[in-house]
């Protein structure tokens, strides 16, 4: 049995595959934008498309910052370039794809299985961290106008949720639950002596911090795109609104957390446009959620197209860029 033949041929269904599967969902969302009677401005999109690129720039970034603390020395672009042409996978069976072709690219430069596998990992937990973090700020944005209305419980509820969230940065309690996961898996415990520090854990969920400013502004542009009268001041509501869509998509287990993030998405742009237009928010928030779909998959394909080309060569320096066990 010829086995390079048959690993090409599995490469190449596996591409067919997720283009299918990418563009079938810019069709579903094409066609639902497209049914609306509202008047929509694409001239901003590639604005919110680099907005995009951003998100997914900074989330690379972390990761590779976890592996240098792993003691991967790999070649910075290529592997930024595995990360992104990775995202891809997202939309075919879940996150099980994007693993393997991360655990495939990032191979080519010498970078071992457990260390792609440990970092992609604490890389998805730091991320729910730093957005739920950054979530709350939306509903404590609106704590003041909520409590008149009785809904008083979000302010309360947002501090014990946000003092949760901070006390799993402690690497006790962190890596309490990160073990907990892998035994889960069937997969080694982390040891003590290869886990960051607290500092460390916490620099990690700063790190994000970027995501969520360029997520918030993708939305806005999204926004502004269907209905120029959104305001500006809107903008640090758009940044938790996105930071809790994700985090909602991402524990809907859902390829590319396809349904979960545009209902909260569309949630967060109704809230905002009601008092502008009234009923006609509950279909702008509809049309902006399908929106930013569209944008977020026009960067994902940009820079997984990108990070392929970037990812292409590595066996011809992957003994030269041999990674040490972590």
């Amino acid at each position: 049995m010829n086995w390079k033949r048959l690993i090409w041929c599995a490469k190449v269904a596996l591409m067919v595959a997720i283009i299918w599967a990418v563009a079938n969902q810019i069709g579903a969302k094409w066609g639902e934008i497209r049914q609306t009677t509202l008047a929509i401005n694409l001239l901003p999109g590639p604005l919110a498309v680099l907005a995009f690129s951003g998100v997914m720039l900074t989330s690379a970034s972390v990761w590779l910052w976890l592996t240098r603390q792993m003691g991967d020395r790999g070649p910075r672009l290529p592997l930024l370039g595995a990360y992104t042409y990775s995202q891809m996978g997202k939309y075919v069976i879940g996150k099980v794809v994007l693993l393997l072709m991360r655990l495939e690219r990032s191979g080519r430069f010498g970078m071992s299985p457990q260390t792609c596998t440990l970092a992609t990992l604490l890389e998805n937990a730091l991320y729910m961290i730093s957005g739920a973090l950054v979530g709350m700020m939306a509903l404590v944005w609106h704590a003041q106008h909520l409590y008149a209305e009785g809904h008083g419980w979000i302010l309360p509820a947002s501090a014990v949720i946000t003092i949760g969230l901070l006390a799993c940065c402690h690497p006790r309690i962190f890596y309490g639950l990160v073990n907990m996961a892998l035994s889960r898996m069937k997969k080694p415990r982390i040891a003590p002596d290869q886990q960051l520090n607290r500092g460390h854990l916490l620099l990690s969920v700063l790190m994000f911090a970027p995501c969520w400013i360029f997520g918030g502004c993708a939305l806005w542009i999204s926004a502004y795109c269907v209905s120029d009268l959104i305001p500006l001041s809107a903008l640090p509501v758009f940044i938790g609104g996105f930071a809790l869509s994700v985090i909602s998509g991402m524990i809907s287990f859902l390829p590319g957390g396809l349904g979960p993030r545009e209902a909260v998405l569309g949630l967060f742009v109704t809230w905002e446009m009601y008092p502008l237009v009234g009923n006609k928010a509950i279909a702008i928030g509809a049309v902006v959620a399908c929106l930013q779909r569209l944008f977020q998959i026009g960067a994902e394909v940009l820079l997984g197209i990108t990070g392929a080309i970037l990812s292409a060569k590595g066996k011809q320096v992957s003994k030269l860029a041999q990674s040490p066990q972590p």
